[in-house]
């Protein structure tokens, strides 16, 4: 059997299966220059190194280019340092197409965006990084725009693979409780807690991360809430815990950061108390 023929047995099996394969039969070129997702760098040799193969179907007309990403100013957008970025060259722009620029001399990835006045911007990805104001006075060039992402790692830890698996082995050996029954435990647990209806929002978002609340779903936490301690002197209004799904307190509790929150000072550190409660109540039942 050739190698034509193994590919084409294995993508038929593929398909079988449900899924979609493409054969991988066109190169596209790696630069050996990375790109910065961050503060613009100065650009360096532009000259294709070795290469990669993607589906011809993949590539298009336009040429393209692989680059390494370094930095972290497009980290909420997935794009991570040591990522490869597919770069389709002299591509039209459009809003919010993440682009590689050289700006002023120096090279960077953001996304592209012209506000409602008219004015183009060049946006980060994370909150850290201001966005930076394209003028007349800039001198910009748009190489491309990313039209795709390679992560460096394809192989799993085998420390993530075992504490996988032992978790598994003690779910199957416990008797399993309801998902409603473990967060209207884990609320009642903690309500002594909460002093104010805002507060259970630490409560609501450590039930998401658990995978016990549906994330957006504040009505129903709410009625959750209530069910659980009808008598709460300061129960949960749906409006209000939504407002608070902001900033960092919009991502998991382990992410939430002092500098980049709704509340500050003490009310931060109260919030983050109870959403810790939380989560020792909801492990230890």
């Amino acid at each position: 059997m050739t190698r034509k023929d193994e590919l084409n047995e294995v993508v038929s099996l593929l398909e079988q299966a449900g899924w979609s394969p493409r054969v991988c039969d066109t190169m596209v070129h790696k630069s050996e220059c990375p790109v910065r997702c961050g503060i613009p760098t100065q650009p360096g040799d532009d000259t294709p190194g070795n290469g990669i193969t993607l589906p011809s179907d993949l590539v298009g007309l336009q040429p393209e280019l692989f680059v390494t990403a370094i930095g972290d100013s497009m980290t909420d957008a997935g794009f991570n340092e040591g990522d490869l970025l597919r770069v389709r060259l002299n591509q039209t722009v459009h809003d919010c197409d993440i682009v590689v620029a050289i700006i002023d001399g120096q090279t960077t990835v953001k996304a592209f965006y012209t506000d409602g006045q008219g004015c183009r911007w060049l946006v980060p990805y994370n909150d850290r990084y201001d966005s930076i104001p394209l003028t007349e006075q800039s001198n910009l060039r748009l190489l491309g725009t990313v039209v795709g992402i390679q992560k460096p790692v394809v192989r799993a830890s085998s420390a993530h693979c075992e504490k996988s698996i032992r978790r598994t082995l003690a779910h199957q050996q416990e008797p399993q409780r309801p998902i409603a029954e473990k967060a209207a435990d884990a609320v009642k647990a903690v309500s002594g807690e909460v002093k104010n209806g805002r507060q259970w929002y630490a409560v609501y978002r450590t039930l998401v991360d658990h995978e016990l609340q549906e994330e957006g779903c504040y009505t129903l936490f709410c009625l959750r809430v209530a069910q659980a301690v009808p008598n709460h002197r300061h129960l949960p209004v749906a409006k209000e815990l939504g407002r608070l799904a902001v900033q960092s307190f919009r991502r998991r509790v382990a992410l939430w950061r002092a500098d980049d929150a709704p509340v500050g000072g003490q009310r931060f550190a109260d919030y983050l108390r109870i959403a810790r409660l939380t989560a020792v109540y909801i492990e230890q039942g």
